[in-house]
């Protein structure tokens, strides 16, 4: 796997995984699936809703023990509308974190991150990068993102590896 943060707000992470670009799509926009691997090592009792198409809304909400001080909830999520899809080859959408990642708490308001996605066949295996960009660079948290990503990859070799 490589991490790499190509500036202070944006991660890209890149694994190749023993699974197909249709296995690693269904991941990405099947709810079952995408509820058994994003949040990583956080996830409790996980939820995904999905509507792939331009324009359709996607979330991913968790139980949280992490809240934040004025963080109205112990359940968090991640949420977003798709951009651009291009069946096993390229999903882009939003990020809007409904969850307290620092740089959205106390009233600042952020705008939506953006999540480009890319799955590379080859071989008997897929490359899927993810490109997170528009993260708030004051924050420093592209460094954070980036373990964050890294460990929901370990999660969806499980998921996909089988």
């Amino acid at each position: 796997m490589e991490v790499t943060h190509p500036d202070a707000t944006s991660v890209c992470v890149r694994r190749r995984f023993n699974a197909t670009p249709e296995r690693m799509w269904r991941a990405f926009t099947v709810p079952a699936d995408m509820s058994s691997w994003m949040w990583g090592g956080s996830a409790m009792n996980c939820s995904a809703e999905s509507d792939l198409r331009v324009g359709g809304r996607y979330s991913v909400y968790t139980d949280s023990q992490a809240t934040a001080e004025g963080w109205p909830s112990d359940r968090i999520g991640r949420l977003g509308v798709y951009v651009e899809i291009v069946p096993e080859r390229r999903l882009v959408y939003t990020l809007h974190w409904d969850a307290p990642v620092g740089y959205n708490q106390r009233g600042h308001v952020v705008t939506d991150e953006l999540f480009l996605v890319t799955f590379a066949p080859g071989g008997e295996g897929t490359t899927v990068e993810i490109e997170h960009l528009g993260i708030p660079a004051s924050s420093g948290a592209n460094v954070e993102h980036g373990r964050g990503l890294a460990d929901e990859f370990g999660y969806l070799a499980r998921l996909v590896e089988v």
